[in-house]
């Protein structure tokens, strides 16, 4: 419990904080998409989530995706969200800035997605795609539907 003065009335006030259990985080998750700045717009992150969770992985942003409310801070990868180990991590739209990367470098597979040939993710990734983050994720999508 919390006590807190009340110079108003001249009491103690009692509060108590209370942990709400949620899901499983993204630290414990075995199969990882994580968009960055590069998936472009709100509606493209939302749509990378829903492919996400079509193909079993669970879905993570960088911090200007977060930053940008294209998606909830909840699912922040990196330094100042959730550190991840994942088996298989695919980096979609992400140039590897060090505070990103940080959050998914234990993967033990790493696929990164980006258009900017000199993003740093790509020198890094045990595989990369010079390629459209969305019709990568597609693609991807239509593959696994099969």
């Amino acid at each position: 419990p919390i006590l807190e003065f009340c110079e108003l009335s001249g009491t103690l006030q009692e509060y108590s904080v209370e942990k709400i259990p949620d899901e499983a985080g993204l630290e414990d998750t075995s199969f990882l998409v994580a968009a960055g700045r590069g998936a472009g717009s709100k509606e493209q992150v939302q749509e990378m989530e829903k492919i996400a969770k079509k193909i079993g992985a669970d879905f993570g942003v960088s911090r200007p995706v977060a930053m940008s409310a294209w998606a909830p801070m909840d699912r922040l990868v990196g330094v100042s969200g959730a550190l991840t180990k994942p088996k298989i991590c695919i980096a979609v739209g992400a140039s590897g800035a060090p505070a990103f990367y940080t959050g998914i470098e234990k993967s033990d597979f790493i696929v990164a997605v980006n258009t900017d040939e000199k993003a740093e993710l790509l020198k890094k990734a045990d595989v990369s795609i010079q390629g459209d983050c969305m019709e990568v994720m597609r693609e991807l999508e239509r593959m696994m539907e099969k």
